[in-house]
């Protein structure tokens, strides 16, 4: 009897220090999660470089320093006039001016052609038309064309302190079920200047957290991963009053890990040059989650 009382005893200890391991690997691998996140933030072409964003309809828009340009660089990246960007309904072209640097892609131009599919409701475009410091991409929101503006010289970038985070809490990371829809739902999100773009619900997330059973609303983000996009008691207070971001795998069964923990700030947070969704009606948690980003604070 005392063996195996003995034996019960190494047994749960061998149990008790494999947990506490796991519990250790798990807080150091979210710390770096946050400190890979904040190194994402902070480069040259991250969201914090987001200088402008601007409309064009179809026709001839100068971009430059001067005050008469649609696309308005900044007096330190830019002469006045530093090029035309062309729009017809089949097609961007460029032509910078006489005697302006430019590369598109890397490679020094004049002139050439900016690729995206005028068609697409939503689309991001894989050139990059760069002048000093500052490069051009287009992009398309809601059907509409536009050119996102980026500059690593942008004060947002060069001032910023790093995220603000919650404690690393084990309570906030939870067993949840995943319940996907037999057909993805195709739904109107709204986004922080008032615009709406599609997108579609994968499923639900049903989870227990301070004693009560809740659900939130994924969407597909990628083939491999879910974007859930919530509000909760914090929003506005402690935390960004537009919501939070929180990204997981597809999952392979009927259970997931949700990890508050990880729930991190969208662009809007910081940049007013960017477009984010806003959390469905069905995201508004009615409860505090005292985990992951905070609100960020002032440069």
């Amino acid at each position: 009897m005392l063996r195996l009382l003995l034996a019960a005893v190494i047994c749960l200890q061998s149990v008790a220090g494999s947990n506490d391991e796991q519990a250790a690997e798990w807080r150091m691998d979210t710390e770096r999660w946050r400190e890979t996140r904040d190194r994402s933030l902070r480069a040259p072409d991250g969201w914090l470089a987001v200088s402008g964003l601007f409309y064009l309809d179809q026709g001839k828009h100068d971009f430059g320093s001067g005050q008469d340009c649609a696309v308005r660089l900044t007096a330190d990246s830019s002469l006045a006039l530093a090029g035309t960007l062309t729009v017809t309904p089949e097609q961007v072209t460029f032509r910078a001016a006489a005697g302006v640097a430019v590369q598109l892609n890397g490679a020094s131009v004049q002139e050439g052609r900016l690729q995206i599919d005028l068609q697409a409701s939503e689309a991001d475009s894989s050139d990059r038309l760069k002048i000093g410091t500052t490069t051009l991409q287009l992009i398309r929101r809601s059907g509409r064309l536009a050119v996102r503006l980026r500059d690593s010289q942008n004060p947002l970038r060069l001032s910023f302190r790093g995220e603000q985070w919650y404690p690393i809490q084990d309570e906030y990371r939870l067993q949840a079920t995943w319940v996907p829809l037999p057909v993805q739902r195709l739904v109107q999100i709204e986004n922080v200047r008032g615009g709406f773009s599609e997108g579609h619900v994968a499923g639900n997330v049903e989870f227990e957290l301070q004693g009560r059973r809740l659900t939130l609303e994924a969407l597909q983000e990628s083939e491999q991963t879910l974007m859930i996009v919530f509000r909760d008691q914090t929003s506005g207070r402690e935390t960004y009053g537009g919501g939070r971001f929180l990204s997981i795998p597809v999952p392979e069964g009927g259970r997931l890990v949700l990890d508050f923990n990880r729930a991190y700030n969208p662009p809007c947070a910081w940049n007013p040059h960017t477009l984010c969704p806003l959390p469905s009606q069905a995201n508004h948690l009615p409860i505090p989650i005292t985990a992951g980003a905070r609100k960020p604070s002032d440069p």
